[in-house]
């Protein structure tokens, strides 16, 4: 009798989650930031300098990780396809 060991296909791995959910969550921050900007411009109050930041620079960095998840899934689905 052979054992077969049997891979469950539809389970991501964990990585793949953690760089998913970090960039989603990365992306929500930078735009609530992008919002309190707007929100301070049309108040006419000057905010703080690290919101400027935030909103600048956190919306590239969550999507980058998005892409990496995505890339990351499609490698592991082919890896999965082949064998």
């Amino acid at each position: 009798m052979t054992t077969y060991d049997h891979k469950n296909l539809d389970v991501t791995p964990l990585w793949i989650s953690t760089v998913l959910w970090l960039g989603v969550s990365i992306v929500v921050v930078s735009f609530l930031a992008l919002v309190g900007v707007l929100i301070y411009y049309f108040a006419g109050v000057t905010p703080a300098i690290w919101l400027f930041w935030l909103a600048l620079l956190a919306f590239p960095t969550g999507f980058i990780l998005l892409l990496v998840a995505l890339l990351g899934n499609i490698m592991v689905r082919r890896r999965r396809q082949r064998s």
